[in-house]
């Protein structure tokens, strides 16, 4: 469906950057530096215009899934590094850029998502693209805050993919994967996992309270992805803890609410298709 991918374009725009570079990307109509060349800078002008390329193919290849992101007329800029003026490109921004947890957050749901509609085209789910599609588009009119549509994107999906079931819903998750970063295994993938979803602004923070041989219990506190019809989407932390694992695959078998936004999620490898996508919500007595 996506064609050449988000992550792979993303690359491209990381081997042509450097961080003191005196070029960078920006509308030309608002001054706004959107994803995938919002915090990235450039040596010279003809690397930021075959930036800019890259970024239209970005920008035209997260529409197809994602018809609601906005359009841009992207240009080179000669800025220099010093704070100050970084600060004062900034003010006549409009409408604001989010800052740099919200950048991270926006390009991670991004790259997710795109990883996971490549997995549905290889897997002939033509229909559950669609029917992504029309529930995002549907989600999408009581989300007022443009920021939250990639977050939308992502429990949609997540909601969706529960019909699948749950060895073709692991299928896809292998297959989204490898459009996806490689990323070293760790012998606490979850953990792992959680940290990384830490750095890009799905979480706040995370505790493990229990330990087991096969089994995990851990809060989460500032989840960004909210219940849908009493059920949790866990899609994030299934595709993060795969990424990072060898062997069995830690699944989410339930999640208890705590309070807003914290979670208590209990964790087991002895069923690895539970959990995958969503987890039924259990309201603490």
């Amino acid at each position: 469906m996506v064609g050449r991918t988000l992550t792979e374009i993303r690359e491209r725009l990381r081997e042509l950057s450097t961080p003191a570079g005196r070029y960078l990307v920006r509308c030309g109509r608002t001054g706004e530096r959107p994803v995938p060349v919002d915090d990235v800078r450039f040596p010279d002008r003809d690397s930021g215009v075959e930036a800019v390329r890259a970024a239209h193919a970005y920008r035209a290849t997260l529409r197809r899934y994602d018809p609601r992101a906005p359009w841009y007329d992207l240009v080179v800029c000669e800025e220099p590094v010093a704070a100050d003026t970084r600060e004062a490109g900034r003010e006549w921004s409009f409408p604001p850029a989010p800052d740099r947890s919200d950048r991270a957050l926006v390009a991670y749901c991004h790259d997710v998502a795109g990883a996971v509609f490549e997995a549905l085209s290889a897997s002939a789910h033509d229909d559950l693209e669609r029917s992504v599609m029309d529930a995002y588009l549907e989600a999408a009119e009581r989300t007022a805050d443009r920021d939250r549509l990639c977050l939308a994107l992502l429990s949609t999906m997540a909601i969706e993919l529960d019909a699948l079931g749950p060895a073709a819903t692991g299928d896809v998750l292998e297959r989204a994967t490898a459009h996806l970063p490689a990323v070293a295994t760790s012998d606490r993938p979850v953990e792992a996992a959680l940290d990384y979803l830490r750095t890009r602004g799905v979480l706040a923070d995370y505790a493990v309270t229990e330990r087991g041989v096969d089994s995990q219990r851990i809060v989460v506190r500032g989840y960004e992805l909210p219940p849908t019809d009493g059920r949790l989407p866990t899609l994030p932390v299934s595709v993060e803890a795969r990424r990072r694992t060898v062997g069995p695959v830690a699944a989410i078998e339930r999640a208890r609410r705590r309070d807003s936004g914290v979670w208590e999620l209990s964790l087991s490898t002895a069923d690895a298709a539970s959990g995958l996508a969503t987890v039924p919500v259990a309201d603490s007595p």
